[in-house]
């Protein structure tokens, strides 16, 4: 049919569609997109939002279908491929920390109270550092015991001998009496040695513990942790990501899921998701949304020239769609048929 055989219905519908899809749609989308944008913000909370509906759409995107088939391979796929571009990167950790961030990293560093003393007692406590704990004794205790031993030392029996001269051959002779006596004593030392470790080792690990908890605002402390900190940001960020192998790359993002899915899902995440939501409606409920958000510091300021660089592209195709060139030949067509 041509064009002049048409409808003025069926000309209209065609120009609609036309129109949509086109440069012009584009600009227009971007007009009332900002504009309906400015709207949003004047119109005050409570007419925008209501709770329960609010609360409803918070529980499905926190829902277990919803973060493990939607948002966890989109978050798995971006942080698989992150670690492995990082286990190859050459650069300095600092390159990633600006210098504001430094200094704020500086000073958190100097705070005292940056680590929970229970956990800290927790963490040294723990029977897993007593036979470290007892080895290092140990080690120290023999090599102590071996510098003051009178029979070894240099101070000891051999610089004795040698000042004595020709006399050394009778304390010689003694020496060799006692080494026997000194080899007896030390079997019997090894034991009594153990014994007393096992008991200390942990008396030694609570005074370390309490030790660092009393010293953590000691300048020398802060010191330490400030020098970790700047050599943490010298080091090559493959080198600190190399321990990430593809296994405990898996692994890790393993635990990160189920961590979210299980606390996502637990009544009282939603009975605290839903109360502080309340809380948010209410207290701004007639205040516009640009003033709430305010109150808080936020400043919504969208760049919409790339919202809809990103969003044209994306509704073109919805547009030739069956479904919406249906609705737009319903809405500008019904026109005629009234």
């Amino acid at each position: 049919m041509t064009e002049e055989r048409k409808s003025p219905r069926e000309r209209h519908v065609a120009w609609a569609k036309e129109r949509l899809s086109s440069e012009w749609g584009k600009a227009q989308l971007r007009k009332n997109l900002q504009a309906g944008f400015e709207a949003v913000l004047a119109a005050p909370v409570g007419e925008l939002f209501e709770v329960e509906a609010l609360a409803k759409l918070a529980d499905h995107l926190a829902s277990d279908p919803v973060v493990s088939k939607t948002t966890r391979p989109i978050v798995r796929t971006f942080f698989m491929l992150e670690m492995a571009r990082l286990r190859e990167d050459p650069s300095k950790l600092e390159q990633y920390v600006s210098p504001e961030a430094r200094a704020l990293f500086e000073e958190l560093l100097e705070r005292p109270d940056l680590i929970s003393p229970k956990f800290v007692r927790e963490l040294l406590g723990h029977p897993a550092f007593e036979p470290i704990m007892r080895d290092v004794l140990d080690d120290a205790l023999r090599e102590f015991s071996e510098k003051v031993d009178p029979f070894k030392a240099e101070w000891g029996l051999p610089s004795v001998m040698k000042i004595a001269g020709p006399l050394a051959f009778g304390l010689g002779a003694f020496a060799k009496a006692l080494d026997a006596v000194r080899e007896e004593f030390q079997k019997r030392l090894e034991p009594e040695r153990k014994r007393f470790l096992q008991g200390f080792a942990k008396r030694g690990l609570k005074t370390v513990a309490e030790q660092a908890i009393k010293r953590s605002s000691d300048p020398q402390f802060i010191a330490l942790r400030k020098e970790l900190f700047a050599w943490l940001l010298e080091q090559p960020v493959s080198e600190l990501t190399a321990p990430m192998t593809q296994a405990t790359t898996e692994l890790s993002e393993r635990l990160g899921h189920e961590l979210t899915r299980h606390n996502l899902g637990l009544e009282a995440t939603k009975r605290r998701r839903r109360a502080n939501i309340e809380m948010m409606v209410r207290a701004h409920a007639k205040q516009p949304l640009r003033q709430a958000l305010a109150t808080y510091g936020a400043n919504l300021a969208p760049d919409f020239d790339a919202i809809v660089e990103v969003l044209w592209p994306l509704m073109r195709p919805a547009l030739r769609s069956p479904e919406i060139e249906g609705f737009v030949e319903g809405l500008v067509g019904e026109f005629y048929d009234v």
